[in-house]
């Protein structure tokens, strides 16, 4: 049994020294085991923060309370006007509010028409404009913009509630179920009847009994008229998997350059560089054509994946085609530098492929690859923005989903090969050291 007790001891210090073991057995899961609680199963996980354009031609006071309500809820954050060509700031108005929207300042506009809320609507009137560039956040802010309208202003929806019941009932039954209302309202909440029945007065006739064609289902689900318009990609054959396609393409890259520019270990290991270093052949030029090497292996990768997309799912990816080439030569660039660096810190190859494999699921998790960064927590949302995946997936998007131009599109090209750049200099001078060879 001794003998047992010391093979396992034996193991066991092994296994501590394996770093790559060590993270993928422990770190790798408790990372993803975070991130996946804190967006499906943390008590606090609603989005904060959320950019909505917003603007309020109503003179009502509903309107006005509303717009006080989303001014301070946490949920969202209201952009009320924008900086024009000459830099000067101007009010939104509908043209220019759809506008910012296209362009992917905002994911949504919210106007409030002159005609939102008058003393004889039965309804409050909303007009929404969304870009869907992720299904999953459009529907996440329109639950919450309803939430949000629904839970703070209960007064819009007991005067309308009224104002519907005598609609459909007639002066005089209509007011009989606006006191009952009233008084069970009264009983529950401790609020004055007389209070209740005074946020509204309005004036009807029996003449509202002859319109019997709307159906009595719909007495509640008419109190909020949500006009919505979608002002970006509605022209796209298959929005899932546009969306979706940029970030799977990005993970698989990562690993397949990560695994090329590991494969200096084993050459190294074969004698293979050594073989190499005594013809006239530099260190440098060594670095150089497996940097430049794994460039055109990831920009043929990338290029198969998107085709590939085009053909199974109808992804249109010919019609920005220039566009696209310049994104995918950038994170290119970015995700082989990314490889080089693995390479020039670690000691072996199991070693940069375990670290690889965790910076890799770390970064497709937190930069948008499985699912938006907008319901990360906000201090993940932040770090999400120093990855790759990220600043690759939005340069796809724009190109993909809104059809961004070269000048639209030239901050994330300057992004990843600023990455790339920086990755470079620093993996060089390791590797300059002679740490790997």
């Amino acid at each position: 049994m001794k003998t047992v007790l010391s093979l396992i001891k034996r193991d066991y210090i092994l296994y501590w020294h394996d770093k790559p073991a060590v993270s993928l057995t422990f770190l790798v899961p408790i990372v993803l085991i975070y991130l996946f609680g804190s967006i499906f199963g943390g008590s606090n996980n609603t989005p904060t923060g959320i950019k909505l354009a917003f603007i309020n031609n109503s003179d009502s006071k509903i309107a006005k309370k509303l717009e006080s309500v989303l001014d301070t809820t946490k949920a969202f954050r209201l952009v009320k006007n924008y900086t024009d060509d000459k830099g000067n700031t101007v009010a939104f108005d509908t043209n220019s509010v759809k506008d910012y929207v296209k362009k992917g300042n905002a994911i949504a506009a919210l106007v409030l028409p002159k005609d939102a809320f008058t003393d004889t609507s039965t309804s409050f009137r909303i007009k929404f404009y969304y870009d869907p560039k992720n299904e999953m956040e459009m529907q996440v802010v329109e639950g919450l913009l309803q939430q949000t309208i629904m839970s703070q202003m209960p007064n819009v929806f007991m005067a309308s509630m009224q104002h519907k019941a005598e609609t459909y009932l007639g002066m005089d039954k209509g007011m009989s179920f606006n006191r009952k209302i009233a008084s069970l309202v009264s009983e529950y909440y401790g609020i004055d009847t007389a209070k209740i029945l005074k946020w509204t007065t309005y004036n009807f006739s029996d003449s509202a009994m002859s319109d019997t064609s709307k159906s009595k289902a719909n007495f509640f689900s008419d109190l909020l008229q949500l006009d919505k318009e979608q002002v970006v990609g509605k022209e796209i054959n298959n929005p899932n998997a546009t969306r979706s396609v940029g970030g799977w393409a990005m993970m698989f890259l990562l690993f397949a350059l990560t695994g090329s520019s590991t494969s200096l270990f084993d050459d190294n290991k074969s004698g293979v560089i050594l073989r190499i270093l005594s013809a006239p052949v530099s260190r440098v030029h060594i670095l150089w054509s497996k940097y430049l090497y794994n460039i055109s292996l990831g920009c043929i990768q990338l290029a198969v994946l998107f085709l590939a997309g085009s053909v199974f799912f109808g992804v249109d990816i010919f019609s920005n085609v220039f566009n696209l080439i310049l994104i995918i030569i950038a994170a290119a660039a970015a995700s082989t530098a990314f490889g080089m660096l693995l390479a020039s810190i670690s000691k072996t190859a199991a070693q940069a492929n375990g670290l690889g494999t965790f910076l890799i699921l770390t970064m497709s998790a937190v930069g948008g690859a499985w699912f938006p960064t907008f319901i990360l927590p906000p201090f993940v949302q932040v770090f999400s923005k120093f990855t790759i995946v990220y600043w690759s997936m939005e340069g796809f998007l724009d190109v993909l989903w809104r059809g961004a131009n070269t000048a639209e599109i030239l901050p994330y090209v300057g992004i990843l090969l600023g990455i790339a750049a920086v990755v470079n200099v620093f993996s060089v001078w390791r590797f300059k050291k002679g740490n790997l060879f």
